[in-house]
């Protein structure tokens, strides 16, 4: 594949041939060449701006907010007192609640069925967990989704920070998951104190409240993050927790009265004292039939890590990447179709190591990676998603940026082969 001469298409990085040769696959039409056995290089992106002024960008959310069939982009700033999304297409900028302080996270799922999602969504967050009031609310649409939505208080909990929709126990329906990032008597730097990881179920009827339930109150530290995986064939989905105690893998058990929580330790993550230690993300993939985890590294950290599974069963772990200044998600993702996960890590620091960095696995094993850096000082990446914004059958990368308060999606334009 030719590079092209347009200079706003870009594919930044040193590149390098790989030392595997092409696998001909015979066939009775003919030598064919499978495209999960070629030898692909990295994808090249072409840029697109979203919003150039959003201070302090933090999260991001992908969803079909008018259910017109194109996914849109939520983006949020924790320094902004409105929460604001963007309409695919072109993206006009659409304001859903306004006059809302200490905006932190959201999560987007349709409980009703009319083809139009909820946004559960979390504001009053302070890292001080005496000044963090952890409100969380339910935003719906009036009947045109350009309009507000009307917030309405589903619970208020010390430092709730994540948020996140999952079928736990494989009912079809899905229950709300809460993720405060420190407990309630929790002091910087070390944050020695238990934090609650908690879920609500739907009510029944709109004037019931919602419950608290609770999953875990074993974890300490910090808790940054949550993730929804899919572990076994099963209905259910599970969760992945990031924080100051690692990589913990929490599945309920049972339904309804007899459900319970197994949590299980996978991985400690960076080993030091804290706060530098532990996970800050995670993300789950596929090189081919490997599982994988992906993770940023200790809290806020430097390092991109990969674990793998050893005979044994135990995660073992591998730094592929150390130079981050300040790392904060992770996604996940095939971009360049070679039937390998690919790994989007953001480092939302100032100055020259503004980045966002991509890493292309070179084996099935996880222990080869080919590094690139995107976007280099034009977005310190504090959320990421990997996603087809186009529907042209390539995954694309939407980030928002913290130091460079933009978002922006990369227009995925397919591999160069190598």
């Amino acid at each position: 594949m030719k590079k092209s001469k347009d200079k706003n298409r870009f594919q930044l990085g040193t590149r390098t041939k790989s030392a595997r040769g092409l696998l001909a696959v015979f066939l009775a039409s003919g030598s064919l060449l499978k495209a999960a056995d070629r030898d692909f290089g990295p994808a090249q992106f072409h840029p697109h701006v979203i919003e150039s002024k959003v201070p302090g960008g933090y999260a991001l959310l992908v969803t079909d907010m008018n259910n017109d069939g194109r996914p849109d982009v939520v983006g949020l700033s924790t320094r902004m007192a409105e929460l604001a999304w963007y309409e695919s297409p072109n993206w006009d900028r659409h304001v859903l609640v306004s006059e809302m302080n200490g905006l932190v996270n959201m999560a987007a799922h349709d409980l009703d069925g009319d083809g139009f999602p909820e946004l559960a969504l979390e504001s009053e967050f302070s890292m001080v967990a005496a000044k963090s009031q952890g409100f969380i609310w339910l935003l719906k649409h009036r009947g045109d989704p350009r309009q507000p939505w009307p917030p309405a208080k589903i619970d208020a909990l010390t430092t709730s920070h994540h948020l996140a929709w999952a079928d736990i126990d494989g009912d079809g329906k899905k229950e709300l998951i809460n993720a405060p990032l420190i407990g309630p008597k929790a002091l910087a730097p070390k944050y020695e104190d238990r934090v609650p990881l908690v879920y609500y179920r739907i009510p029944r009827e709109p004037r019931d409240e919602w419950k608290r339930l609770l999953i875990d109150d074993q974890l300490t530290g910090v808790l940054h993050r949550v993730r929804v995986v899919r572990w076994t064939p099963e209905k259910r989905e599970q969760l992945l927790t990031a924080g100051f105690n690692g990589i913990i893998f929490h599945q309920a058990i049972g339904k309804g009265n007899t459900l319970r929580w197994e949590n299980l330790l996978l991985a400690k993550g960076h080993e030091e004292e804290a706060p530098r230690v532990g996970t800050s993300d995670v993300a789950v993939g596929q090189l081919k039939k490997t599982r994988i985890l992906a993770a940023v590294e200790p809290w806020h950290g430097n390092e991109v890590v990969v674990y793998t599974r050893n005979r044994s069963g135990q995660w073992q772990r591998r730094v592929i990447f150390a130079e981050l200044k300040e790392g904060h998600e992770v996604c996940i993702g095939d971009l360049n179709g070679d039937g390998r996960d690919d790994i989007v890590a953001g480092d939302r620091a100032r100055g020259e190591v503004a980045s966002t960095h991509i890493f292309y696995s070179r084996d099935d094993a996880g222990t080869d990676w080919h590094h690139e850096v995107l976007d280099h000082l034009g977005m310190s990446a504090s959320g990421c998603s990997v996603t087809d914004i186009n529907s042209d059958g390539r995954l694309d990368v939407v980030l928002i940026g913290s130091a460079t308060a933009n978002i922006k999606w990369y227009e995925n334009l397919g591999p160069d082969e190598r």
